[in-house]
């Protein structure tokens, strides 16, 4: 927070505020302190909601939106959820599809997995989720479609929320910035915009499906066509955070063989080898949360909007609530305490957590089972380290995503 300085952020212990606002932001990864906020009344905060409303996401979403319509829409949504029975299926189509088999003569195959991650996941994520058959025109584009991952720096958004350069009528200024710096960020917005009227022109839904849910919804007037439309975007953004997460499962996977054979032996073990790695390597190295109080307490002084930061991977790495933190041992959450209170928080608390956790959670475990089982015609080859992340971004990806296979 010191590089914010010069704007005359003014902080106490972990609070900063820009007073020429009155606006208050608090960073905090202390368990206690998450504990006692989260007694309060809160939603997402809106700098939050901001970030993710750059990311390619609808500010229409499940995910972005209200209270009142993400917690409605939630319920409505559950009856569409793949069941636990269909995930194994899934997971083996997935990596079946992430890891073809090395072509003859080959010894080992090497790819970069983060780009075809997103892509698989996406598709993925249409099939079980949207629940729609994907036709030619929409299926070619997104084979050939690159899926770059950059986004501005965390502290560059905040920055530019500070300053309420998310305002409609700043848009031009945003634009120029970003066509200077930050390409990648304009062209995943084309992209996400063309994907968006593509599912929409070249799939065909399931009976029942979720996707026709959301199509009868939107022609009783119950969501808007912007809120149908944002549903069918957050697809491939739950594909970036879940490529995230899995690819760093398969790049640890790789880097500590023992627990490949681990697994195959003991296929349970498989959720807590995933437990290390989303506390190692969140996908979402931050949330945030806003109240409003009229209360006066040692972190506030009433009659403001109060945005409280919650930095995983700080609070994940906390040396005093973890011992050992930066060592990579999926051995400590054998303890069923090991994950319990507000110091393990890779989805997010309360009413705004991450509505497809358990959904996200079960994939990427039985993802990994069939990796380490017999059936699979694949395995790993040793990585040399463990992945290094990529800080200060909104949804995080390892800088060394190599990663390399051959066949049994």
């Amino acid at each position: 927070m010191g590089s914010l300085n010069p704007f005359k952020w003014q902080g106490s212990n972990k609070v900063y505020s820009l007073p020429w606002l009155k606006n208050r932001l608090e960073y905090s990864a202390d368990p206690e302190r998450i504990a006692e906020y989260a007694k309060t009344p809160f939603t997402r905060s809106r700098f939050v909601m901001t970030m993710l409303t750059q990311f390619h996401l609808s500010r229409h979403s499940i995910v972005v939106s209200e209270d009142d319509h993400a917690m409605w829409l939630k319920r409505v949504s559950r009856s569409h959820m793949p069941t636990d029975e269909a995930v194994p299926q899934m997971a083996i189509a997935l990596m079946t599809r992430l890891f073809p088999p090395p072509d003859p003569g080959e010894q080992e195959q090497s790819f970069h997995l983060s780009d075809r991650l997103i892509r698989e996941l996406y598709r993925t994520m249409l099939g079980n989720v949207m629940q729609v058959e994907v036709l030619k025109p929409l299926e070619d584009y997104i084979t050939h479609t690159k899926f770059p991952h950059g986004s501005r720096p965390m502290v560059l958004e905040g920055v530019m929320y500070s300053f309420r350069l998310g305002l409609p009528f700043l848009r031009p200024i945003r634009y120029f910035f970003d066509s200077l710096f930050f390409k990648e960020v304009l062209y995943m917005k084309r992209v996400s915009a063309k994907l968006e009227q593509m599912v929409y022109d070249f799939t065909i839904p399931k009976p029942d499906s979720w996707f026709s849910t959301l199509a009868a919804l939107r022609e009783s007037g119950k969501i808007t066509k912007a809120q149908f439309r944002g549903e069918i975007t957050s697809m491939l953004v739950s594909s970036f955070s879940l490529a995230s997460a899995l690819g760093s499962a398969l790049l640890c996977l790789a880097a500590r063989p023992q627990y490949q054979k681990k697994i195959h032996d003991d296929p349970a073990f498989a959720r807590y080898f995933v437990m290390e790695v989303l506390r190692l390597y969140p996908p979402f190295r931050q949330f945030g949360y806003q109240q409003t109080t009229t209360d006066k307490d040692a972190h506030h002084q009433g009659g403001f909007a109060h945005e409280f930061m919650i930095p995983v991977f700080q609070l994940h790495r906390n040396s005093n609530i973890w011992k050992n933190p930066k060592k990579f041992y999926p051995e400590r959450f054998l303890d069923p305490d090991a994950a319990k209170g507000f110091k393990y928080l890779p989805f997010g608390m309360g009413k705004r957590s991450c509505p497809g956790r358990n959904f996200s959670m079960s994939l990427i475990v039985q993802a990994l089972r069939f990796v380490c089982s017999d059936e699979s015609p694949v395995m790993l080859v040793k990585r040399d380290s463990l992945p290094r992340g990529k800080s200060g971004r909104l949804v995080s990806f390892a800088l060394d995503d190599t990663i390399t296979y051959c066949g049994k």
